[in-house]
């Protein structure tokens, strides 16, 4: 516990003790059923689902994409399939985590355990909710945004591009991979800084798919395999909504409510600065490339 007398500090040791807090925060395990100490668990979980959902959502947005406007014969299928797509994007977040439950957790998580981890039944090891597929139900959750992002960029690439490699003796494969993926590259960091933005506040889907009140050890640590996926996780939106509406003592918990959310805005912010920087860089490189 720490006692403070803030009208005897100078303005360097008020500004030194709040650091110290600030980093105490962000650091250290919660205590007192997540109502002091730090939120790092949660930091760690977030970031770590973000980023496991970004290369899961990313090639199979671009690869439908991909398919819809540049292979598939243009009819009522592909018009139905894109009407399906923008049906999705509205579809509540819940579904898509009772869908996870059901497929991912039962039906592919219980098949893992039965194939390679049959000795540790009826303790499940994959069976049961995890990081992987939480990410999994939202790389679901979000992959219509990528998909719709990227047919807008290859729609806005002229047709004489295409044209121009073909008849320079390229296959359609190789235009598509040296002339059309990278000017499409700024449309895809779009879709997946607007996927990255909406899971990393996604509470509703990780609630049934692994997230937890409190973890006892992360997804990382120096153990072997040192990755654990099938770990459950914390999560700053869920710590958010256990603190501001499950904790025994609501009023007390406040502050911790607001820097948390504070703590998750930072967070989206900076992972979608990252992309956007991205994004720029291949702008110009493209831009530059085609004078």
């Amino acid at each position: 516990m720490h006692v403070d007398t803030p009208n005897t500090m100078s303005l360097a040791g008020k500004s030194a003790r709040y650091l110290a807090r600030v980093w105490e925060f962000v650091a250290d395990d919660p205590r007192e059923s997540n109502t002091e100490g730090g939120v790092f668990p949660a930091i760690f979980g977030t970031v770590m689902l973000v980023l496991i959902m970004s290369v899961m959502v990313t090639p199979l947005g671009v690869l439908a994409a991909f398919y819809l406007r540049e292979y598939a014969r243009q009819g009522t299928f592909v018009s139905a399939v894109r009407i399906a797509v923008n049906n999705l994007a509205g579809v509540p977040s819940i579904v898509f985590g009772v869908f996870g439950v059901g497929f991912f957790v039962y039906f592919v998580g219980g098949a893992i355990d039965r194939m390679f981890f049959s000795e540790a039944l009826p303790s499940p090891t994959f069976g049961t909710g995890g990081v992987l597929w939480a990410s999994l139900t939202l790389a679901l959750l979000t992959v219509p945004v990528v998909i719709v992002a990227t047919e807008e960029g290859l729609a806005a690439i002229p047709r004489g591009m295409r044209e121009a490699s073909l008849a320079l003796g390229a296959t359609k494969l190789e235009t598509t991979l040296r002339v059309v993926l990278p000017a499409v590259m700024p449309s895809i960091l779009t879709g997946l800084i607007l996927a990255m933005a909406r899971a990393a506040g996604e509470v509703a889907p990780l609630m049934i798919t692994g997230v937890v009140k409190l973890a006892p050890s992360l997804p990382i640590d120096g153990f072997w395999p040192f990755v654990h996926l099938e770990r459950k996780f914390m999560h700053l939106g869920f710590h958010i909504y256990d603190v501001g509406f499950q904790s025994p003592n609501v009023d007390a918990a406040r502050p911790m409510v607001f820097v948390t959310t504070l703590l998750l805005l930072a967070i989206v912010v900076l992972l979608n600065l990252f992309a956007i920087r991205m994004r720029n860089r291949l702008r110009r490189k493209y831009a530059m490339s085609a004078v």
